[in-house]
C-alpha cells in the first residue's frame, strides 16, 4: 500500500492490530471499528474508495447478483479448497460491480500515489473494507459452509523495508487454518489472491 498520505494512519492501525487488546477483539466489526469505518447492515455494504475510506458509496448485495453468489457457493460446499475457488469467483464479479457503481475510470491495481482521493480508486485499506463487508454479509446470509470471516490482517511497517499492507481474512472452521482474500493487485473483475495468510505475510 505505497500511497504516502495513509502512512502514519496505516502504522496506527498496524500498533492497534498488533496489540493484546485488538488480540482479545479479533471479530471483524472491530477492525471497523478501530478504522472508523461502517460494518454492512442486511445487504446494505457502505462501500470504500478514495483511499482510506475518504470516500463512500452504499450499495446493495441482493437480488440477482445475490443469487448467482448463492450459486457459485452451493456448488463449492463440497471442500473447503472448491468454497475458496467459489468465493475467488463471486469476489471478481464484485470487484466488477463495485467499479460499475462507483463510475468513472476503473480502480487502478496497487494503488498509484497520483491516485489518492480519486473516485472509484482503491487502496488496500478500501479493498480489505470492501472484501470483509461482502464476506460478512455471505456470511450472515448463511452461504459460507467451511469458513469464518476474520479480523483483517497486516504486515509490513517500514523497518522491515515494507510498506503496511493489510488484507481480508477467513479461517477454515475445520482446522483453524488462515487465508488471506486479497484483490488489491488485481483490476476490477480479475480474480483475487486467496493464499495462506503465513505465506501472504511474507510477501513483499
Amino acid at each position: 500500500m505505497p500511497s504516502t498520505p495513509l502512512l502514519i494512519p496505516a502504522v496506527l492501525s498496524l500498533l492497534l492490530m498488533t496489540s493484546p487488546i485488538a488480540a482479545a477483539s479479533p471479530r471483524p466489526q472491530s477492525w471497523f471499528n478501530q478504522q472508523g469505518y461502517v460494518t454492512p447492515a442486511g445487504n446494505r455494504i457502505i462501500a470504500c474508495h478514495g483511499y482510506g475510506c475518504s470516500r463512500r458509496t452504499a450499495i446493495s448485495v441482493e437480488g440477482a447478483w445475490l443469487g448467482r453468489a448463492r450459486t457459485a457457493l452451493r456448488a463449492g460446499q463440497g471442500s473447503p479448497e472448491a468454497e475458496r475457488r467459489a468465493l475467488g469467483e463471486v469476489i471478481k464479479a464484485y470487484t466488477a460491480y463495485l467499479a460499475a457503481s462507483f463510475g468513472g475510470k476503473p480502480d487502478d491495481p496497487g494503488s498509484p500515489a497520483q491516485m489518492s482521493g480519486v473516485n472509484g480508486q482503491m487502496d488496500c485499506l478500501d479493498e480489505t473494507a470492501n472484501t470483509t463487508s461482502l464476506l460478512m454479509v455471505l456470511q450472515e446470509q448463511g452461504l459460507l459452509t467451511h469458513h469464518v470471516v476474520e479480523h483483517p490482517e497486516s504486515r509490513g511497517f517500514f523497518l522491515d523495508g515494507r510498506y503496511p499492507h493489510f488484507t481480508a481474512v477467513i479461517a477454515e472452521k475445520r482446522t483453524g487454518t488462515t487465508w488471506a482474500v486479497d484483490p488489491w493487485e488485481k483490476a476490477p473483475g480479475q480474480r483475487p489472491e486467496i493464499l495462506p495468510l503465513d505465506r501472504w505475510r511474507q510477501d513483499s
